[in-house]
């Protein structure tokens, strides 16, 4: 059996010729073919198109002279604090025991 999975994307664009930026977002396919290997398909406006990072032209200048990167959707969790000596110790503790 191969495993379909899909989710949006978020690219920025970025037209380095007249500082325009803007972004679109990407409905992308990951197939699984069985055998170890994987194919992406990304859709925007429920029609395939080329990935994202190529063929983009600036909509204010016409330039072609984009630099592309991808945006996280959402809000991501902050980094939590460091925790203190006793933490770790205790997780050498366990690993000398090959309990973890």
């Amino acid at each position: 059996m191969h495993d379909t999975w899909s989710g949006h994307e978020m690219w920025v664009y970025e037209c380095l010729a007249c500082m325009t930026t803007w972004d679109e977002q990407f409905e992308v396919r990951h197939y699984d073919d069985g055998h170890g290997g994987e194919a992406a398909v990304y859709e925007r406006g429920g029609q395939r198109c080329t990935t994202p990072w190529t063929d983009h032209v600036c909509p204010n200048c016409q330039s072609q002279n984009i630099k592309v990167f991808s945006k996280p959707l959402g809000r991501h969790a902050e980094v939590p604090k460091a925790r203190a000596n006793g933490d770790v110790a205790m997780v050498f503790h366990l690993r000398r025991l090959h309990a973890w």
